[in-house]
């Protein structure tokens, strides 16, 4: 198991399935309008889960759940309506690790490590070590009366962010997938400070201006029932 959770993340591995298994024709989606949906969500989302399922459900046209799932002892399902192609319909979240930052200890028999293009690392595991750093980081960049990121997803139900559990979406394969990662840097200058409490990733370093959020993005309409797949290795 620890072999397997470390194979993800050696290189020659990762190329090569990268290489076997990318989509080619993989839709690219506009950053600036994937941009303007995430600051939309942290500017209308509250402090009652129902209310911003229900935002969603208005605005976008669909609402999302963790459900049990044939897959995997769960997984995520368009709960009402159908979101549409271009759809964020989950963020990944977790601790967000710069290349050089220690994560040898969070990431044994870890398979929730989102590995970026770039060498950023997103640990998405809700509980044991992961959960602990998590919080610690998450009171260390807490600003007065104000927390700066969301930790209701640690506990996998009544998700203040909604759409706060791209990390329990399974695999579906290339040919199977329904989404597609997008990875986004956003600019905390833009979120007021009352509302960064609904973005679902914390910084291990000191402070920053910029947050790297990845999305997953409907590369085609997922209907209502429908289980949301990714394929690991379609990052845009």
């Amino acid at each position: 198991m620890v072999l397997k959770s470390y194979q993800r993340r050696f290189l020659p591995w990762i190329y090569w399935n990268f290489t076997k298994h990318a989509n080619k024709s993989q839709p690219v989606f506009e950053p600036s309008i994937l941009l303007t949906t995430i600051y939309n969500h942290l500017d209308k989302f509250t402090d009652c889960p129902r209310t911003n399922r229900t935002y969603l459900l208005d605005n976008y046209g669909f609402s999302v759940g963790i459900q049990d799932s044939v897959l995997h002892r769960r997984g995520v399902f368009v709960e009402l309506g159908i979101a549409s192609l271009g759809s964020i319909v989950a963020y990944y979240p977790g601790t967000v690790y710069h290349p050089g930052d220690p994560i040898l200890l969070q990431s044994i028999s870890n398979s929730f490590i989102f590995q970026c293009s770039d060498g950023v690392f997103i640990d998405g595991k809700h509980n044991g070590v992961s959960g602990m750093f998590y919080k610690s980081c998450s009171e260390k960049h807490r600003l007065g009366p104000y927390m700066t990121c969301d930790t209701s997803w640690l506990k996998l139900s009544n998700l203040r962010n909604p759409l706060a559990c791209g990390q329990i979406v399974n695999n579906g394969g290339s040919k199977n997938a329904n989404v597609c990662y997008c990875e986004i840097d956003i600019d905390l200058r833009c979120v007021p400070l009352r509302q960064r409490s609904f973005i679902p990733n914390v910084l291990n370093s000191e402070p920053s201006s910029f947050l790297r959020l990845v999305v997953l993005v409907a590369t085609k309409d997922i209907n209502m029932g429908e289980e949301i797949l990714s394929s690991y290795f379609s990052i845009v």
